[in-house]
């Protein structure tokens, strides 16, 4: 299981996108917890040894590897028989991508694309209930090769370069919208209606131009990123990642880009001008920065992100959003973990490697809880490290409070990319293992509490497991939505 972690922020519009503050993602999974300890099972047999109710239950929701069946599921929502199968036909080696609400998810099989509800649409309120898993889209769309989480919506990238948006909410492709029919990345939806396109250099086609384009297509006469150099004035031009882009991870109004050369690009929405701004002053941009040259460091990219006065984040694998409420995102690699976070016209970083303590292993998978401020880190031997994380005076993100540390199982058994995937819930962490058909579930009783082992269970189920989503009942706050339910 192999999946990396997608960019997930709110926006709210049906059709062409207009110009909306969006809110953070609230997906709830409360729990109610007493005296928690270890406790383990065997194919379903859940003995737990103490009362651990989970008020609003998720779905561990997993595709197979090398066979074509029905999406499985782990359901929290229900008492007995939380291993058991869905309806939803699917190939061998599907992928699935959550959207930012929590509630459906892209299912890829091969280049066949389909929307699919995790059925908690309905897990709030008097009458919570829980649905059958169910797919949305009448039939899948064909010939796609990517597909991410934006803002409320999924964006598909064809194999002939051309683009979707689709609502994450029932699949439907939103309408009046122009991109460029050379993409070689899923468009992002910005902050302000704005749209992110990543098209290959005319120069070096191997390296990834980063434009902002309106919903008709158009960049406006000025473009729509604004350069900010450490020294005077602003000008408008595109970004370019060397070496194509990997990965993406998006805030509520941060943009974060890894490139293919392991260097990262930024972009932040919601910087209003000052005075002697030339697009005007009180003006809502995306701006990002130009460092320029100082020894003993190099001449920086637009948008390259830096460690301060000596250098720049470099050789990163991986982007993993937070719900901070200072938009917060992690850049991190087998032995890095920076948080990076948006702050007036700049970003911020601090650097946490420091909370994997000693013989940690390599840094394999990070998640971050969507209700709680912790992060968590699994390494290739087995060991989680959680620890909540907040953003100080001086807007540097720090590590807050005490790290949890835990051993999953024997230190020998096999963890890697291919076969361990991490998930997040409200409070809680979900780790597979698939080699070792294993869950494991590392939870906290409420924002005061500390991280813990709550319990492992070995399940044949999990055996194949290739592709893997925690879907979450969103909380109920969509007064402004025109999602039909």
């Amino acid at each position: 299981m192999n999946l990396r972690a997608q960019p997930q922020v709110r926006f709210r519009h049906r059709h062409l996108l207009k110009p909306v503050t969006t809110t953070a993602l609230t997906t709830l999974l409360a729990l109610t917890l007493s005296a928690c300890g270890g406790s383990s099972s065997n194919d379903g047999d859940d003995d737990h040894d103490h009362d651990h109710v989970h008020a609003e239950g998720g779905r561990l929701i997993y595709s197979l590897s090398g066979s074509a069946d029905t999406l499985k599921m782990f359901d929290q929502t229900v008492t007995s028989e939380q291993f058991t199968s869905t309806t939803v036909a699917t190939g061998a080696d599907a992928q699935l991508v959550l959207s930012n609400d929590g509630v459906t998810l892209a299912m890829l099989n091969g280049s066949d694309l389909s929307i699919v509800s995790s059925g908690l649409e309905h897990m709030h309120g008097e009458d919570a209930h829980a649905h059958a898993v169910a797919t949305l889209t009448a039939a899948p769309i064909t010939d796609v090769a990517q597909v991410v989480a934006t803002t409320d919506h999924f964006s598909v990238l064809k194999n002939d370069g051309s683009g979707l948006l689709l609502e994450a909410a029932d699949g439907e492709a939103v309408s009046g919208l122009t991109l460029p029919n050379n993409l070689v990345y899923p468009a992002l939806a910005l902050q302000g209606g704005q749209f992110m396109t990543f098209t290959p250099n005319a120069v070096t086609p191997t390296n990834t131009d980063i434009t902002v384009v309106n919903a008709d297509g158009t960049t406006g006469s000025d473009g729509l990123i604004w350069v900010r150099p450490n020294t005077d004035g602003y000008f408008a031009e595109s970004m370019t990642c060397a070496d194509g882009v990997e990965q993406t991870a998006q805030t509520d109004n941060f943009t974060l880009i890894l490139c293919g050369d392991g260097t990262l690009r930024w972009l932040i929405s919601g910087y209003v001008t000052v005075d002697g701004h030339p697009a005007g002053a009180g003006e809502t941009l995306h701006v990002t920065q130009r460092y320029p040259e100082a020894a003993p460091r190099r001449e920086g990219a637009i948008g390259e992100v830096t460690t301060g006065s000596t250098g720049f984040i470099e050789n990163i694998t991986g982007l993993t959003k937070t719900n901070h409420e200072h938009s917060v995102i992690a850049a991190w690699s087998a032995d890095q973990l920076w948080l990076v976070n948006a702050h007036s016209d700049h970003p911020h970083r601090g650097d946490l490697v420091s909370i994997t303590g000693e013989n940690f292993g390599d840094i394999i998978a990070v998640t971050t809880t969507t209700e709680d401020d912790a992060i968590a880190l699994l390494s290739n031997s087995g060991k989680l490290a959680v620890s909540r994380f907040d953003v100080n005076e001086s807007s540097n993100p720090v590590a807050s409070g005490e790290t949890a540390r835990e051993q999953l199982g024997a230190a020998a058994a096999i963890w890697s990319t291919a076969n361990a995937q991490l998930l997040a819930g409200a409070y809680e962490f979900l780790v597979v293992n698939s080699a070792t058909s294993t869950l494991y579930e590392v939870d906290a009783h409420s924002a005061e509490d500390d991280y813990h082992l709550h319990s492992t269970t070995a399940n044949s189920n999990l055996n194949n497991a290739f592709s893997a989503v925690f879907a979450h009942a969103a909380e109920e706050e969509h007064a402004d939505d025109d999602h039909d339910h």
